[in-house]
């Protein structure tokens, strides 16, 4: 009988430990004026990181920034940010298969109030760099497969998927860029399948 509970108990702790693993990724909350707000959000043990990007819609382009870190405790962290105005709270709790977010303070961040609330899953993928797993992978225009480019990079290439972009992903599909040997930057659509988050 001891040893069904004890299986039972690490069986529930693997299970709540996979939940919460599954819940890294990029997250989005839009307003009805076009602005929107994202979430990269990244757990590792009881350690979390999160960049994030806000975007007003306005014609002035005004967007703001944050990154920062901290230790997830009862499924709720704040962010600490050595970059970031000291006196911004972001607090990030995960609800379900969403993440809601608290912002206090965050002014000079341009991350108001506004932008408290509940935030759904886009993608899996978080911003940061990625390696090319496939022999080739090609860029696409759209999410859309029929939409393949001549332009691709090849096993061991890093792309890289900004924070500032990463709003136009859709699950499987990602926006990057690649840096080429010239310096330029090659944007387009990949698929996810074919990267590797690189640590």
């Amino acid at each position: 009988m001891m040893y069904k509970k004890a299986t039972m108990f690490a069986i529930t702790a693997l299970c709540s430990i996979a939940a919460v693993c599954a819940q890294n990724g990029t997250y989005q909350k839009k307003e009805d004026n076009g602005a929107y707000c994202v979430i990269s959000f990244q757990q590792s043990g009881n350690h979390v990181k999160a960049e994030i990007f806000s975007w007003w819609n306005t014609p002035s382009a005004q967007n703001g920034n944050y990154s920062g870190a901290g230790e997830i405790k009862n499924n709720t962290v704040l962010l600490q940010s050595d970059e970031n105005d000291p006196d911004c709270k972001v607090r990030l709790s995960l609800v379900k298969d969403q993440l809601k977010a608290s912002f206090g303070e965050c002014n000079t961040d341009h991350l108001p109030t506004d932008f408290n609330g509940l935030y759904q899953k886009i993608t899996e993928a978080v911003a940061g760099e990625y390696a090319v797993t496939s022999p080739k992978a090609y860029f696409y225009k759209n999410t859309s497969l029929t939409s393949k480019q001549k332009a691709y990079v090849i096993k061991g290439d890093k792309v890289r998927l900004d924070i500032d972009r990463i709003a136009a992903s859709k699950q499987n599909w990602v926006y990057v860029y690649f840096t080429n040997n010239s310096g330029k930057d090659i944007p387009g659509y990949m698929l996810l399948t074919e990267l590797k988050r690189v640590d």
